[in-house]
């Protein structure tokens, strides 16, 4: 029995001094691991504390806007009232009025030996409604005339001597002041004036013919 209990004592021995080695594992860490996954996150560029240039803030910042990109809930203010243009028609603002337009204008004296003048006028601007009323010696003889594009004609009778005819503004139209291109002719046809108005409303412009007696 002795020398069995020595073989075995003798290779529990030497199994003790064997060390266990561990199988090795060649890692290589200057090849990056990949990876498939995608990430949506934004990576900022490194900025020292001590750098004053924030510009790479301004770039991210949630405060900046893009000006290209507008609610489809914003106002709108560039677009142009319709209206408007038709208000301001009707006040009279679209077109500055001069302080002359204010006051009664005197278009000149004429002397003649016609029996009768003929008027011949129109709205020398864009026809907007113009009206007028003349007046022979203080004395109403055409109550409205409606300025338009094409000419109109009226014979007036004037007697010997003073004969004052007055055109009174009886509107300034859609589009102010009153115009008009106006002239007058003898009773052979020949021009005896010619001349244009712009009046505000209730003003006058006047030109005066003198009939002289035939000898």
């Amino acid at each position: 029995m002795l020398p069995i209990f020595l073989f075995f004592s003798v290779l529990g021995w030497a199994q003790k001094d064997t060390p266990f080695k561990s199988p090795k594992i060649k890692l290589n860490w200057d090849v990056p691991i990949k990876s498939e996954t995608k990430s949506n996150a934004i990576t900022l560029p490194f900025k020292s504390i001590l750098d004053k240039d924030d510009s790479y803030l301004k770039r991210y910042s949630i405060l900046k806007k893009d000006k290209g990109q507008e609610s489809v809930l914003a106002e709108k203010t560039q677009f142009k009232n319709p209206g408007e243009d038709l208000k301001n028609k009707l006040n009279n603002q679209d077109k500055a009025i001069q302080p002359e337009y204010r006051s009664n204008q005197f278009l000149g004296e004429f002397r003649t030996k016609t029996k009768y003048v003929k008027i011949v006028c129109r709205d020398h601007e864009y026809p907007d409604g113009d009206r007028v009323k003349l007046l022979l010696n203080d004395r109403t003889i055409i109550h409205e005339i409606l300025l338009e594009a094409t000419v109109k004609e009226y014979y007036i009778d004037i007697t010997n001597g003073f004969n004052k005819l007055d055109f009174e503004a009886l509107n300034q139209g859609t589009s102010g002041p009153n115009t008009a291109a106006f002239s007058v002719y003898d009773d052979s046809g020949n021009l005896i004036t010619s001349n244009e108005w712009n009046l505000t409303t209730g003003i006058k412009a006047t030109i005066v013919v003198v009939k002289e007696e035939e000898k």
